[in-house]
């Protein structure tokens, strides 16, 4: 049996069994209805991305803020023009205070009086209000201004949103190009466990080999069997954790076209780096703005404010149920109010203490946005170099490596190495090829957040892998990377242990 047909066969001895937990009593009567086919869907990196900036429900919560935004501008606005309302009552007397008084002999000079307003027992009012705020002690203009700079926070905040999914997106259509080459690595390291397993036991036979000698490649055949479990479970997380960004279901066959080396167009320009033109010091910025006004308007409610209206608003008292044009009588009003604020025990102090608090404190933000900006753009070019150069150092170690496992293959081939030489030469190729495919990840997860740092909120640094880089060692248990050899995040940190399944959060 060669290498291929080895492994086939303990993959497959590997897959689960039908019906292995279940017993001949406990066999079910008709055999399960098949599944349906899962539906492939082919994918490019521009193509998720697409898909995600229309699905996302971070855009969705941002884009939701800009509408009440829109909102309060409005209704801010609104205080610079007249308020128009109109008004219909009808009023039915069953009793009155004045039923049953007399005035005197009928076709006197009393009997005009039970046509008055207060005799009739139907009664309809129309009304036609006006009113128009003259002076507030600039509390409107303050209000709209404040409005407008909410207005332009929360469009601020749709772009930092839509920037955050696209570098999530970006992350995890990586993190599941890089689980698909950690899977292929791991099942060539089982291809190589059982060429070495099967030199042995042919070096047996013909008696040029040890008992000690097979047993040894067998057990560590077996335990790379652990290894390559792992890494399919982990690529089964990173295409979850992708199509869960893309609000797409669970069952679907997701094959990925962008290659893992493919630049995406829109990252190929790297974004403007200085701290003035992040977003997140924009709104940093509108923020303060918002509070300056808010102080102007607890300030104007000192003032006294001035309001002009009118009320036009006929009446008719009909003796029967419906009245006609000519009942009704005109009654129209015209005011002009002052109020002034006289005693309000602290309320505008108060008032005014709370916008002062509100405007320090955004403007301390402030100063932190600027200097966390400065920090982040610093922090996310030096982690492009550091990824660059950690994968251009791999890619001349994985042809020392796999120079130095055909070596092996020759010496323990030829009787002059040992098997512990072989499997050292193993995995050292193992893991310089792991930590190239990381390193591939990362240079582009990070020229991805340096095109849109611009747009993306303060400290969202470049998401690390969620697939764990682990080797075997020569007793064949699996083990962490060392701190030398693992291979650095383009987020600065090294990469992190067993994936729990649960992405990483987001905008």
């Amino acid at each position: 049996m060669d290498s291929k047909q080895a492994t086939v066969a303990i993959l497959t001895l590997l897959s689960p069994l039908p019906g292995l937990a279940q017993t001949s009593q406990t066999a079910p009567q008709t055999p399960p209805a098949a599944p349906p086919p899962a539906r492939t869907m082919v994918l490019s990196l521009s193509d998720a991305l697409s898909i995600a900036l229309g699905e996302s429900d971070t855009v969705w919560v941002a884009e939701a803020g800009v509408m009440r935004a829109v909102g309060n501008e409005k209704i801010a606005r609104s205080g610079f023009f007249p308020q128009v309302s109109g008004s219909a009552d009808y009023t039915r007397t069953l009793r009155s205070q004045y039923s049953g008084i007399s005035f005197g002999s009928t076709g006197g000079a009393g009997s005009g009086l039970s046509s008055l307003p207060f005799f009739q027992v139907n009664q309809y009012t129309l009304g036609l209000n006006l009113s128009q705020l003259v002076f507030d002690g600039f509390q409107t203009p303050a209000r709209n201004r404040e409005a407008l700079a909410r207005r332009r926070s929360a469009d601020l905040d749709v772009t930092a949103a839509r920037a955050q999914t696209e570098l999530d997106v970006t992350s995890a259509y990586f993190d599941a190009l890089l689980s698909d080459q950690l899977v292929d690595i791991a099942q060539s390291s089982l291809g190589q466990t059982e060429e070495v397993l099967h030199q042995a036991e042919v070096g047996q036979n013909v008696g040029t080999q040890a008992e000690f000698d097979v047993l040894r490649a067998r057990v560590t055949r077996d335990n790379q069997l652990p290894v390559l479990i792992q890494r399919r479970n982990d690529r089964v997380f990173a295409y979850a954790r992708l199509k869960q960004l893309l609000n797409m279901p669970l069952s679907y066959d997701v094959r990925l076209t962008t290659g893992v080396e493919d630049l995406d167009p829109r990252f190929a320009a790297v974004s403007d780096l200085s701290a003035a033109e992040r977003s997140a010091v924009r709104q940093a910025e509108e923020n303060v703005t918002a509070s300056r006004e808010q102080v102007t308007e607890a300030r104007g409610q000192r003032l006294p404010s001035i309001s002009f209206s009118s009320r036009y608003s006929p009446v008719a008292y009909p003796a029967s149920g419906v009245p006609r044009v000519s009942d009704f009588r005109e009654d129209w009003t015209v005011s002009l109010s002052l109020s002034v604020p006289i005693l309000t025990w602290g309320r505008l102090k108060g008032n005014e203490l709370v916008a002062r608090g509100n405007l320090s404190e955004a403007q301390a933000r402030l100063r932190q946005s600027v200097k966390a900006a400065e920090l982040d753009a610093l922090s996310s070019r030096n982690d492009l170099e550091r990824a660059q150069a950690f994968l251009q150092s791999n890619t001349s170690t994985v042809e020392q490596a796999q120079r130095a496992y055909s070596i092996a293959q020759i010496r323990l081939r030829e009787g002059i190495g040992s098997q512990i030489e072989m499997t050292d030469a193993r995995l050292q190729l193992e893991q310089a090829a792991v930590n190239r495919a990381q390193a591939l990840r990362d240079v582009q997860v990070a020229r991805a957040r340096l095109a849109l740092l611009r747009d993306l909120p303060l400290g969202q640094s470049a998401t690390p892998s969620t697939t764990p880089v682990q080797t075997t060692q020569q007793s064949g248990q699996p083990a962490a990377a060392s701190t030398g050899a693992s291979p650095v995040s383009a987020g600065g940190g090294t990469t992190p242990g067993l994936p729990t399944g649960t992405p990483g959060s987001p905008p």
